[in-house]
């Protein structure tokens, strides 16, 4: 026996090594976090994740019952960051997103009070900067929305039980494009996920070029049994510039799962079969795929998907789940 099979045997030694290794992996992502927080610097896409961050917090206080007269300096600050903003946040969404609410909280003051000089200046301002730079994505109206569609007896008579007892992972694809149309609508309403203060900080990045999809297939983990050839395969990543503190450190990692639970179930809806990709390698492995996938500095992949036309009559895992029992408690 080599002596390193003998090593391995050695069962501390073993515990020894992981532990060695969580520690080197969480280090690198100490360090990889750190850098690209939202505070990390004048980058164009912090300064559009700070506009949704304000932007959520005054549209979340004018959709509170009876809600009083509020949020004049953070109104204030997001109106300077409007004009201060570069021109690649110009025309952005986030930019848009902004203006809108700002208008919707200009509207809302003046409900509320006959005459306020804050509100009255900064309405005068956004009117300024409409001239000077028009918004993108204009026609929507942020701030507050009906809240009718969400009446339950309107979605009484969906098999939503049927649809998610029938949802499995497929990796058998037949040899049929996925129409672009379908893939869009779906990634539409993925976005539809929740999101911390709604930043969208989630993003789908498709690789179809042969060379790109070979990097991405030998390096994710689980791809066995997947029809190389005949599926799409993608991952999910999220922006590390948007998260603003050290208790958020996660909170990627939740919006990417949010995100690509909606994806798949929008898939699967379209008739297209799915099989989420665990990634599970070191942080070196991810920043070489980072490379070869070009993705954003600050991007961070959180999950694989290899997606396509499901082949007829294939088969799948039975994969039987626990007893509710099991998972679910009231203390």
């Amino acid at each position: 026996m080599s002596l390193k099979a003998r090593l391995k045997k050695q069962q501390g030694l073993r515990r020894a090594v992981k532990r060695a290794k969580v520690y080197k992996e969480y280090f690198a992502d100490a360090t990889f976090m750190s850098r690209h927080l939202l505070d990390g610097g004048p980058d164009p896409e912090h300064e559009q994740y700070r506009i949704m961050i304000l932007s959520h917090s005054l549209e979340k206080g004018l959709s509170y019952r009876n809600a009083r007269v509020f949020g004049r300096t953070k109104a204030e600050d997001l109106m300077a960051r409007l004009e201060k903003s570069s021109d690649t946040t110009r025309r952005s969404s986030a930019f848009s997103i902004g203006f809108e609410v700002l208008r919707s909280w200009t509207d809302f003051i003046k409900s509320r009070e006959v005459e306020d000089v804050q509100a009255a200046a900064i309405r005068g301002r956004l009117d300024a900067l409409s001239e000077d730079s028009s918004p993108v994505g204009v026609g929507f109206r942020a701030g507050v929305a009906s809240a009718a569609h969400l009446d339950a007896t309107s979605w009484g008579g969906l098999p939503f039980e049927e649809f998610v007892r029938g949802r499995h992972s497929t990796r058998r694809f037949a040899d049929s494009p996925v129409s672009d149309d379908d893939l869009q609508l779906c990634i539409e309403l993925a976005m539809r996920s929740p999101s911390a203060c709604n930043r969208q900080m989630v993003g789908l990045r498709v690789f179809d070029d042969p060379k790109s999809k070979e990097l991405l297939y030998k390096t994710l983990h689980g791809t066995g049994g997947v029809d190389f050839d005949t599926c799409r395969l993608a991952v999910v990543t999220f922006d590390a510039r948007s998260l603003d503190f050290y208790g958020e450190r996660n909170q990627g990692y939740l919006n990417a799962g949010l995100f690509a639970m909606t994806l798949v179930y929008s898939l699967q809806w379209k008739g297209i079969g799915s099989c989420l990709l665990q990634f599970g390698n070191t942080f070196a492995e991810e920043r070489t795929l980072a490379q070869g996938l070009s993705l954003q500095p600050g991007e961070r992949i959180a999950v694989g998907i290899a997606f396509g036309v499901p082949e007829p009559d294939g088969v799948v895992p039975a994969s039987i789940r626990r007893d509710v029992s099991e998972v679910f408690s009231v203390r």
